[in-house]
Formats: C-alpha cells, sequence, structure tokens
C-alpha cells in the first residue's frame, strides 16, 4: 500500500521506445499499422529498399507530436523536432531533406508550395513517396469508422482496403510491436 501522495509523472516507461508515442488513438498501435501499410504498398510499388526504409520510418514517428490526441496542424514538425532531440536521425539514410519534407509535409494542403522549401533533387520521387505515406494513414481510418476510399491516390492503395479493414481489428500487442520496431531498427 502507497501511503502519502504517489506522483504518477515519476514512474519510468519499461521500454524508451514506447514513451515517445502519445497514449490514446494516435499511439503506437497506430503507428504500427501505419508501419505495414505502407511496407505493403511499397511491396506493390516496388520500391527500392532505402525509399522503404524512409517510409516506414516517417509511417512510425509521423504521430509522435501530437498532444493529447488532439488534431493540430504542427504535427509534423513537432514529430520531426521530437526524433532530432531523441537522437533518431543519427542513421544516414534519415538524414535528408527528403525525410524531413515527408514530415513537415503531412498536415500540409499546400504540397508543391512546401516542396520548395526543401533542396530535394528528384521532385517526383518525393510527391510520390508522399502520396504512399497519406494513402497509408488514409487507410488506418478504418479505426475511427470514416474510412473513406476517394482519400486513396495511388491505385494500388485501393487495392490494400480489405486488408486495411481487417488490420484494423487484429488485435495488437505491444511487447511484440516493440521487438518488431526494434529488430528494424537495428537492422538499417
Amino acid at each position: 500500500m502507497i501511503s502519502g501522495p504517489f506522483n504518477f509523472d515519476q514512474i519510468k516507461p519499461i521500454d524508451p521506445l514506447l514513451a515517445l508515442f502519445p497514449t490514446g488513438q494516435y499511439g503506437i498501435e497506430h503507428a504500427y499499422r501505419v508501419f505495414k501499410l505502407v511496407e505493403r504498398i511499397s511491396e506493390f510499388e516496388k520500391l527500392e529498399d532505402d525509399q522503404v526504409q524512409i517510409l516506414k520510418f516517417c509511417a512510425l514517428f509521423a504521430d509522435i507530436g501530437r498532444e493529447e490526441n488532439q488534431m493540430n496542424s504542427n504535427v509534423g514538425l513537432k514529430s520531426y523536432e521530437k526524433i532530432s532531440k531523441q537522437n533518431f536521425l543519427d542513421k544516414d539514410i534519415f538524414k535528408n531533406e527528403l525525410t524531413r519534407f515527408l514530415f513537415q509535409s503531412l498536415n500540409s494542403e499546400e504540397i508543391l508550395e512546401n516542396l520548395n522549401q526543401f533542396k530535394i533533387e528528384n521532385r517526383s520521387e518525393a510527391i510520390f513517396l508522399y502520396k504512399i505515406l497519406k494513402d497509408a494513414l488514409a487507410l488506418d481510418a478504418f479505426r475511427f469508422g470514416n474510412f473513406c476510399a476517394a482519400d486513396l491516390t495511388l491505385s494500388n492503395s485501393k487495392k490494400l482496403v480489405l486488408f486495411a479493414s481487417q488490420f484494423h481489428r487484429k488485435e495488437l500487442k505491444q511487447d511484440i510491436i516493440l521487438e518488431e520496431i526494434e529488430n528494424w531498427l537495428k537492422e538499417i
């Protein structure tokens, strides 16, 4: 029995990776579903390994900047800043303008205007990867009950509607998710 006031803020999470993710609807389960959806779309699109790795990285950490499950326009930028502070950008594959563009464009309606802020050689690749990431996020909208196939831009993403519908109902276990993510981060 605990005597006196107990400060829950002093509890350290068991896994520091888990501590990066917000609680609630944009937590690690959401990140994992988007991670797997990006992986599937990338298979259909026959992307190069570097492209897939960048997309998976962005999918995992796209929403870690959310505060109290609130919708806000700076989520991508806040997420990028948070992973920068946590030294997740220490791998060369993620230290680039493309990764920054993908994070910071997630909540932008002006994608081409946003693209002009970055020194990216292959602009068509950047826009294509952005569309894959946005489609994966849209496919995960099944969990809210407001999925709309018209929100998908790529034909290969539309092939995954049934998969996404079934995947969102699947019970996900945090320890298995964390193990897969940690193994992936070690491999890249």
